[in-house]
């Protein structure tokens, strides 16, 4: 299956105008049975910067979301048909998320404690209870 993958042009603008410099629409080749995997995976290996979790897929006018591990069959793609991209930007782990979030306080707090003439300009006497 043949199918051609661009990005959907923004509302009032003519749709048949690519703009320069685009690489898209591009072309993509997939089994008629393959999966939104699949494609995603096919338009990973033509351009390298959109790994499989930056992109978002589309398909027809009413903006149906392609959910991964469903086949295109269930969406109705056929052959010769335009889904359209989305660029979602780089994605980050939810580990490194946790990280962040947990871990930056703590090393925070850390910090203004044990440099506080840093913070301060002098030090102070930490009574029995804070240390």
């Amino acid at each position: 299956m043949r199918l051609t993958v661009t990005k959907r042009p923004p509302a009032g603008t003519d749709a048949k105008t690519p703009s320069s410099g685009s690489r898209y629409p591009l072309t993509v080749e997939v089994s008629d049975s393959a999966t939104v995997d699949d494609l995603k995976l096919a338009i990973a290996k033509q351009v390298k910067s959109m790994y499989p979790d930056r992109q978002r897929l589309t398909f027809g006018d009413k903006k149906n979301v392609l959910e991964s591990g469903n086949t295109l069959e269930k969406y109705a793609v056929k052959d010769n048909d335009t889904v359209y991209i989305k660029d979602l930007g780089p994605q980050i782990g939810w580990q490194t998320v946790f990280y962040i979030e947990y871990l930056g306080p703590i090393i925070f707090h850390y910090i203004v404690y044990n440099f506080q003439n840093i913070f301060y300009g002098e030090i102070f006497e930490h009574s029995e209870i804070q240390k």
